[in-house]
């Protein structure tokens, strides 16, 4: 991963002589040692010309169609002119209302010309001026539409955002034709000049967090951004060790579209198959795109599952050791809880010895080939089912209930939520293995204040528990309410000039 921004490079303005700049180009970009960057000299009456394209950005018929476009247009502009003379915004104009299927516009930059040329649009300079034609041409190679790997529904659309930006605005903008919404451009990493896009509605997002995160945008020092999104989150939410995901994350058009009606601003890396949605709250990644394509009364039901789960994966492992730890407190219907015998490692040393286990299965089958990936299960459940048990290496109460605390942990769509309640309990659990009692309030307690003071974008990450918020807060956090009952932009998201 590039963690520090690349040297500057010597740049120089736009000459008016020709060679001059093929020179400049020709030296920087090795063109005749690059092969995928092609330069091409064309003539059209009194003008000279050098045009750049990257390969694999167009497609070949239609950058035919166009230069025959371009050839016969730029002839017909030096015939009407007869010898006069004229600037490139005069010959601008006129290829933008004849040239055929696409746009030109004048660059002023070299930097920016260079840009375009690694960019994929054909780029041509021109003898005698110090500015540069640009004719967007590129195609990028993108794969077809997919559903989404997460956050899949039963019932709903299965559409899913790709790696090409362009497409995955087009999803948003065919959900959301508001004229307010704002889509702006900017270009991150001095060596790797990913396209990021900033959107939001300007009427219901709140006014300072979108400048907050554009001047964030514009700041970010890096050489690239290869790793995507979760490399831009990392930069400009100044993320250090906190597991906890200041941002959500979605692979579905309409949850983004959604989010962006609530005062959210979404951020979309070129390159990268999901979305990035700030500012977010602890509550919000436990919603889930099936309690909304699902009735009122079974979407409710869905989403406390969702809560109890979440803190069922906290909490658990921690609880099963208490138990353990104090058996005369258990009431007759709980000794569930209790371990049915004394094996050589200590419970709590199972229980974190089961929670790398099942860290390692799930690498094993993310890693192996999809062939192998059923192998690797069954291999998984004898191991770390009948023979850890018939060893005396894990007690069958703890295999259930860490496969359990599993489960939970990934009843909810956020991953990254997931992940972090994972860093949780195993904090709690060394905790509670040191301490006793004293060490499972102690920390579950830092457990709360990292929460409490956690900021995500400046707004409370706890909202609405705390500061607590009943109407178009809490309220919609505890039920999923018929659509004619679903509240207004969270008081947490919206603007203060709309709120007073």
């Amino acid at each position: 991963m590039m963690r520090q921004s690349a040297e500057p490079l010597v740049s120089q303005p736009i000459s008016r002589t020709l060679e001059q700049n093929v020179n400049y180009i020709h030296q920087l970009l090795g063109i005749g040692t690059t092969w995928d960057i092609m330069a091409k000299p064309f003539r059209y009456g009194r003008l000279n010309m050098m045009s750049y394209v990257t390969n694999g950005f167009f497609l070949t018929m239609n950058v035919v169609l166009v230069l025959d476009s371009f050839h016969r247009n730029v002839e017909a502009f030096e015939r009407e002119r007869q010898g006069q003379a004229y600037d490139i915004e005069e010959l601008v104009f006129y290829l933008n209302t004849h040239i055929d299927f696409v746009q030109v516009q004048v660059v002023n930059q070299m930097s920016d010309a260079v840009r375009f040329i690694l960019s994929g649009p054909l780029v041509t300079f021109i003898d005698g001026y110090d500015k540069v034609l640009v004719v967007d041409t590129r195609v990028y190679p993108m794969r077809g539409i997919e559903p989404p790997m997460i956050e899949r529904v039963i019932r709903g659309n299965h559409d899913g955002f790709t790696e090409t930006m362009l497409m995955n605005t087009t999803l948003i903008r065919r959900r959301l034709r508001d004229p307010r919404l704002r889509n702006e451009l900017y270009q991150v990493g001095d060596r790797g000049q990913t396209d990021v896009s900033l959107m939001y509605l300007k009427d219901v997002a709140d006014e300072e967090t979108v400048s907050a995160i554009r001047e964030l945008l514009r700041s970010v020092k890096t050489g690239g951004m290869m790793m995507g999104e979760q490399q831009l989150v990392d930069l400009i939410g100044k993320v250090k060790w906190n597991p906890y995901p200041i941002v959500r994350y979605t692979e579905r058009p309409d949850v983004a579209a959604t989010a962006l009606i609530e005062g959210h601003v979404v951020i979309v890396v070129d390159a990268t198959a999901e979305v990035i949605i700030a500012p977010t709250t602890f509550f919000q990644h436990i919603q889930h795109p099936q309690e909304y394509h699902s009735f009122p009364l079974v979407g409710t039901y869905l989403r406390w599952i969702i809560v109890i789960s979440v803190f069922m994966s906290v909490f658990l492992p921690g609880i099963f050791m208490l138990a353990n730890q104090h058996p005369g407190l258990l009431p007759s219907w709980a000794k569930f809880f209790m371990a049915s015998r004394n094996d050589p490692l200590p419970l709590w040393a199972q229980l974190l010895l089961a929670e790398f286990a099942l860290d390692v299965l799930r690498l094993a089958v993310l890693n192996v080939p999809v062939t192998l990936s059923n192998a690797i299960g069954i291999v998984s459940a004898l191991l770390f089912g009948q023979f850890s048990t018939q060893i005396q290496l894990l007690q069958p109460e703890v295999l259930v209930y860490m496969g359990f605390v599993m489960l939970a942990q990934y009843a909810t769509s956020s991953f990254e939520l997931a992940s972090a309640n994972q860093m949780a309990r195993i904090w709690i659990m060394l905790w509670t293995a040191a301490l006793n009692w004293g060490g499972f309030l102690l920390s579950t307690a830092s457990w709360f204040l990292l929460l409490l003071t956690t900021k995500s974008f400046g707004k409370p990450y706890l909202w609405p528990l705390i500061p607590f918020a009943w109407r178009d807060g809490m309220r919609d956090v505890l039920i999923r309410w018929p659509s004619s009952n679903l509240g207004g932009v969270p008081t947490v998201l919206r603007s203060r000039r709309r709120a007073r």
